[in-house]
């Protein structure tokens, strides 16, 4: 079951989950985000930024097996859009994530996303952590119920530092020859067998969950005219005969709505929070950040369209490159808070997302 992407590859984001257990018994999830920009580059701040890692991020929880209470919490930015400079009145990216240690003692269950918004959401905090943790807290809810009805089926514990669950969550952006974005969206959910009761590789494994979606964004409206998701689920015994099922009757309804804004919204008014329909909902979820990433790509078709001189006219919003080409949208991020250090200097951006010209990026 191959997506049908035909154009020319712009970005790629990657996220992964991984949980192990600790030698205290303890559980460790290790989440990370990495953005990769394929080609051109982008006017940001005082310089440019090029193809490459835009951003390289991670969140570390220690979590206690029967509460699923955070008992510790780790950031790490290595890659971020915005360092600290005199432009930025010493403000960067790293600055928010401190916050997100008021969630430490939180329990990982239904509750939980909307406690992490309201402490790390819009201006709070960093839109690609954010994008991260409620991936992760999606995810781990279903895998813990799995590994204690494994463990308690088998009658085995696992052993110290063995890895349980691993996620793996790939968003790739293309540019079509009728200069439509084609999006491909790849989600895996591995659950491993206890290492003890291990004879081959190939045991490793319990459970293999698999969704891949396919989306055409029409430019400038930004609507969806096509969309497609496909699903599978393997086991050891099923790895060469399960099928794909095609998601394609429920995702009817937002074709031809708009990747931005709102797509998640309809996502969660059509799937909820369905435990049959969670991977799918997580994968599409991808869908609107991982295009934020991708349109920062084809600022080339801008610096097609005007003149040299125009490029220069910094002061006029209209005549610079599209808003995601230059920072984020108002409230987006700390960084681009409405009151931030960066909210009088912000070259070409239009004073509010909706007098845009397309989404935004960092």
């Amino acid at each position: 079951m191959q997506l049908p992407v035909t154009g020319h590859p712009l970005h790629t984001r990657s996220l992964t989950v991984v949980v192990s257990r600790r030698a205290d018994g303890r559980l460790a999830a290790r989440g990370v985000v990495n953005d990769l920009r394929k080609c051109g580059f982008v006017p940001m701040m005082q310089g440019l930024q090029p193809a490459g890692i835009i951003h390289q991020m991670s969140i570390d929880l220690a979590l206690d097996p029967a509460s699923r209470r955070i008992e510790a919490l780790d950031t790490d930015q290595p890659f971020v859009a915005i360092e600290p400079s005199e432009w930025t009145q010493g403000e960067c990216c790293r600055d928010p994530a401190p916050q997100l240690e008021a969630l430490v003692g939180e329990p990982i269950d239904a509750a939980f996303p909307k406690k992490l918004s309201s402490v790390f959401g819009g201006p709070r905090g960093c839109s690609h952590l954010l994008t991260l943790f409620q991936l992760m807290a999606s995810a781990l809810p279903r895998a813990l119920d799995r590994e204690e009805r494994l463990l308690a089926e088998l009658g085995v514990e696992r052993q110290a530092g063995e890895r349980l669950f691993w996620r793996s969550c790939f968003l790739d952006g293309y540019e079509a020859r009728d200069g439509e974005i084609e999006l491909a969206v790849q989600l895996h959910d591995f659950h491993g067998h206890p290492q003890v009761r291990v004879e081959s590789p190939l045991d490793r494994l319990h459970l293999h969950q698999e969704v891949r979606g396919f989306a055409r964004v029409a430019s400038p409206s930004l609507s969806l005219p096509e969309l497609c998701a496909f699903e599978r689920t393997r086991e050891r015994a099923t790895l060469a005969s399960a099928g794909w099922t095609s998601h394609e009757a429920a995702l009817a309804p937002l074709v031809g709505a708009p990747i931005i804004p709102g797509l998640a919204r309809r996502i969660f008014e059509r799937f909820g929070d369905a435990p049959e329909t969670a991977v799918l909902r997580d994968a599409l979820l991808q869908l609107a950040p991982g295009h934020i990433q991708v349109m920062a790509a084809v600022t080339d078709r801008w610096f097609a369209q005007v003149r040299g001189e125009e490029i220069r006219e910094a002061g006029n919003p209209r005549k610079g490159p599209p808003v995601g080409a230059i920072g984020g949208m108002v409230d987006s991020c700390w960084m681009w808070r409405r009151k931030g250090a960066l909210g009088s200097n912000r070259l070409f951006v239009p004073p509010s997302a909706d007098d845009a010209h397309g989404p935004a990026t960092r």
